[in-house]
């Protein structure tokens, strides 16, 4: 071959490896447990609206001291491991970046083939840092499965961490490689698994947030039909519920809303082999379903506040009628053991007169 032929060769080569950029934008590796591009300010209101759920349904009943110690600690260590993720991601991040700028700095010399040992280097590190990156991308994918309780969160799971083994056989191959042909190879076959495990990964972590935001949505049912009932109650007594009323009819299109959005991302998720297109749809779909709880929940909030002083007004004449039913009956009682003493002193005495 000649030496434009290699020149062409090198070249071919380099494009190969300088795809890995494009699989690993910023869209790419923002997933967090709720889609393909949900961003950490998703990641945290899903987990909101989770938490008060997550905490009832992991602490058996206890006394109140008990339950309040077991909360913090559980927040406590979620928050470190968290927080361990967070800048795990962050020193890969860096890496990655540090060794993309320094892989960029020799492409010159890659792409005329006047390269050596060290440039090969450069390129080896450049690809496995790009491995770190997405592993660990999926390892936080991993942690909010794992914080979603969701229906089939074991099985996704153990689906991601095969996905990461795969990405380290990967890594093995990087390390086997000896000159700019095999590297291109390696990333061709990096690109690939990289694909199907982004796909993947934002299916069944969409399908999981989806189911989270079913048992939200299908509670929301129960939610309006006690508050429909108390506001009917407190309409009768003669207050102006008209603010209330319209405030939970908000509420409830709200809800309705959200639940169309979500069943709208479920039908493309279920889908089998869903585009990347299709994939973003849903994820719109679920940003909007995640925006509408969130706006629900702040009116529940107005209403709940707007229905405390009536809510304490009953509970003061409900603890005003027991009291007051108390003392009556401790006087009856009292009243009767009197009576009844009085009968007996009677009675032993008319007794001892016969005798």
């Amino acid at each position: 071959m000649g030496k434009f032929g290699k020149v062409i060769r090198y070249a071919s080569c380099l494009t190969v490896i300088l795809i890995v950029f494009s699989i690993l934008s910023t869209a790419a590796l923002a997933g967090n447990g709720a889609g393909a591009s949900n961003d950490a300010k998703n990641e945290k209101t899903l987990e909101t609206l989770q938490k008060q759920e997550l905490i009832k349904e992991k602490i058996p009943a206890r006394n109140q001291t008990e339950n309040r110690t077991l909360e913090r600690y559980q927040l406590r260590e979620e928050a470190q491991e968290r927080t361990q993720l967070k800048e795990q991601l962050k020193v890969h991040k860096n890496n990655y970046q540090s060794s993309k700028k320094n892989f960029l700095a020799i492409r010159k010399q890659l792409r005329s083939g006047n390269y050596n040992k060290e440039e090969l280097e450069i390129t080896r590190e450049y690809l496995n840092s790009s491995i770190d990156y997405m592993i660990a991308h999926l390892e936080k994918v991993q942690y909010n499965l794992k914080q979603s309780n969701g229906d089939d969160t074991e099985a996704r799971i153990d689906a991601i961490e095969d996905r990461i083994s795969q990405l380290e056989d990967e890594k093995k191959d990087i390390g086997k490689a000896e000159d700019l042909e095999d590297f291109a190879n390696a990333t061709e076959s990096v690109r690939g698994v990289w694909n199907n495990v982004r796909n993947r990964t934002a299916v069944e972590t969409g399908q999981t947030a989806c189911e989270s935001l079913d048992k939200f949505v299908n509670k929301s049912e129960a939610v309006s039909l006690k508050l429909e009932n108390e506001i009917e109650s407190l309409n009768k007594t003669g207050v102006n519920t008209t603010e209330l009323e319209a405030k939970l009819a908000n509420y409830n299109a709200l809800m309705d809303s959200a639940r169309e959005n979500n069943e709208a991302a479920k039908k493309i998720y279920n889908k089998e082999n869903a585009t990347q297109e299709e994939l973003q749809k849903a994820d719109n779909y679920q940003q909007s379903a995640l925006k509408e709880i969130k706006e629900a929940n702040q009116i529940l909030k107005e209403i709940f506040s707007e229905l405390e002083p009536h809510r304490s007004e009953v509970r003061n004449r409900i603890r005003t009628r027991n009291s007051v039913g108390t003392e009556f009956t401790d006087t009856e009682t009292s009243g009767e053991t009197n009576s009844s003493s009085g009968n007996e002193s009677e009675n032993s005495s008319e007794d001892g007169l016969e005798n």
